[in-house]
């Protein structure tokens, strides 16, 4: 299908200066008719639009605690697999691990996660 460049600017809000640019930076070329008329493919502008629109990855939460510094081998284990799946999942992480009680609802890592969901973070944890 063939648009115009007012149609471009109806259906997708692309006006006219930058469909030009465009062109002249080579990313699409219009069909010329006479008197200096340009039709531009659907299928071009929607692939374009598509790697102009590509949202970047949000960044995952990864949560790993233990009760003891006994247990730090099993820290290092959690963040490791935890790490592992985020890296399967193509996932962009931050990890957040801490030694502290279960019981102690003031624990920094545990607050700064939460702080970080308040503001939208996605979250997955793994604690015993």
């Amino acid at each position: 299908m063939l648009l115009s460049v007012q149609k471009v600017k109806e259906i997708h809000a692309i006006c006219r200066r930058t469909l030009i640019n465009w062109e002249k930076e080579g990313l699409i070329t219009p069909l010329r008719l006479p008197m200096e008329r340009r039709r531009y493919k659907k299928e071009d502008i929607e692939k374009l639009l598509g790697m102009i629109e590509e949202k970047p990855k949000p960044t995952v939460v990864l949560y790993a605690r233990v009760s003891t510094k006994k247990q730090e081998e099993y820290l290092k284990n959690q963040i490791r697999r935890l790490e592992e799946y985020a890296k399967l999942q193509g996932w962009q992480y931050e990890v957040i691990f801490e030694i502290a009680s279960g019981v102690n609802e003031n624990r920094r890592g545990l607050l700064k996660l939460l702080n970080k969901i308040k503001k939208g973070a996605k979250r997955h944890g793994n604690s015993p």
